[in-house]
């Protein structure tokens, strides 16, 4: 297939010599004649490449052919026709939504003139100092990616709106400007971009000849049968063969292990004839023969200690160190407890209840912020038990949301809400109901 081949033409009396891959004139042609997979005409990134092969496949000359090589299940040629600069490129923004825009989670309420106007003055704070792009994407961005300082991560040619995509693609790393989508006003800055190479690859599928699969049935099933009598351990290290870690699994699992999908082999596990120790072989498609051991059958209900404590152990402590931070929280006023405990006052300001995010780092703190609006007037908290820590807080003042002449944005965010709130009532539904689960007895 690489160098070519000289075949006999019946039509014609003759012997013809067909191009190899290396000499083919059509590549796509070629790998569509011959490849168990289709041409890919996409120019594709040196981390989208196979990983053991990447490096050789990227900096593949035009025309030179790499291979063959193993790519999952496949034996692979790859032939490069050529590298282009720019196929992915990497970005950072801040966003600056207003009303109207389909934008969840808005920071504040602003005008399209408004937002604008705010826009342009962090371009221009960002364009004097670019170091303090994270950071006032992290204060200021109302998209999702400002917990990343704005970054959007790789992404390719049409992934992002057109004239974002348009800005990020005709200029160069480190370029900072304004645009504007049906999103609102974004602030971006281009933070790196990737080559890419085409390359046509002839994949053959790799399968077991009959003598292959044979010699393996044959292998299978003796040592099936002579673990039935012996130790399951020993007889595999006797036949060179090794024995995977064992997998838990509950009744209605399908799932089982590093095997993926085997629901045959979970459903056999808690059959009622399925005993301790019983052993059976079976014949999974596209991997094998899977001889399976019953070790133990756990009838608690109860996840041992040491599965679920990488789980709890965090959650423990956190309460832990609450109490003992609630012990020192004493005094009537902030001051006296920051004294009590070693800590300072600090002051929020802006926070909202659809936006609970407290500044100096700490994040969204949904039940301090809560608790802050229902209190009066220049009254202290309890100390509130929060994510990062515990908090106890005083309620300067409370500014009323102003009267809006139409409410049509609010309603349809608590309708989006109300929607996604609906697909709870069944889970909690069944967390607050006794349920006795026998679909395994009906052999699902």
């Amino acid at each position: 297939m690489l160098t070519g081949s000289v075949v006999y033409n019946q039509a014609t009396g003759k012997n013809d010599t067909l191009a190899g891959f290396k000499n083919a004139k059509n590549a796509a042609e070629f790998v569509n004649s011959n490849s168990d997979v289709p041409y890919d005409s996409s120019y594709v990134a040196k981390k989208d490449l196979p990983a053991v092969d990447a490096d050789k496949l990227y900096n593949l000359a035009p025309g030179e052919v790499y291979g063959p090589y193993v790519f999952g299940k496949y034996y692979c040629l790859s032939k490069s026709l050529g590298k282009k600069a720019g196929v992915n490129a990497k970005a950072s923004h801040i966003l600056i939504s207003y009303e109207g825009t389909q934008v969840p989670n808005k920071k504040e309420k602003r005008t399209k003139e408004e937002a604008k106007a705010k826009a342009e003055a962090i371009l221009a704070q960002v364009t004097a100092n670019p170091d303090s792009f994270m950071m006032l994407a992290f204060t200021a961005s109302d998209d999702s990616s400002a917990q990343q300082g704005g970054d959007l991560g790789y992404f390719g040619q049409g992934q992002m709106v057109k004239p974002f995509n348009d800005f990020v693609f005709n200029n160069g790393i480190g370029k900072i400007g304004l645009v504007e989508t049906p999103f609102g006003y974004h602030i971006i800055k281009v933070t790196d971009k990737q080559d890419g190479v085409r390359l046509a690859t002839v994949a053959q599928k790799i399968e077991a000849s009959e003598a292959t699969s044979d010699k393996v049935f044959e292998q299978a099933t003796k040592f099936e049968m002579e673990v039935a009598e012996k130790d399951f351990n020993k007889t595999a290290k006797e036949m060179a063969l090794t024995v995977s870690p064992a997998v838990s699994v509950k009744a209605m699992d399908e799932s089982f292990g590093p095997l993926g999908a085997q629901r045959t082999i979970v459903r056999w596990a808690f059959e009622n004839d399925t005993k301790e120790g019983a052993v059976k072989r079976f014949e999974v498609a596209n991997l094998g023969h899977v001889i399976a051991k019953l070790k133990a059958i756990d009838k608690s209900g109860l996840v041992p200690v040491a599965q679920a404590r990488p789980y709890v152990e965090s959650i423990l402590k956190n309460k832990k160190k609450a109490e003992l931070l609630k012990a020192k929280m004493t005094g009537s006023s902030l001051e006296a407890i920051a004294k009590a405990t070693g800590s300072t006052v600090q002051k929020a300001v802006d926070v909202t209840l659809e936006n609970p995010v407290l500044p100096g780092g700490v994040g969204q703190e949904a039940k301090v912020v809560g608790n802050a609006f229902a209190l009066g007037a220049n009254k202290v908290s309890a100390p509130i038990e929060g994510v990062t820590g515990v908090y106890v807080v005083k309620n300067t003042s409370t500014v009323k949301a102003p009267a809006l002449k139409s409410y049509t944005d609010n309603v349809a965010k608590l309708k989006s809400q109300g929607a996604s709130d609906a697909n709870r009532v069944l889970p909690a539904l069944k967390e607050g109901a006794e349920i006795k689960d026998n679909r395994k007895d009906f052999n699902y």
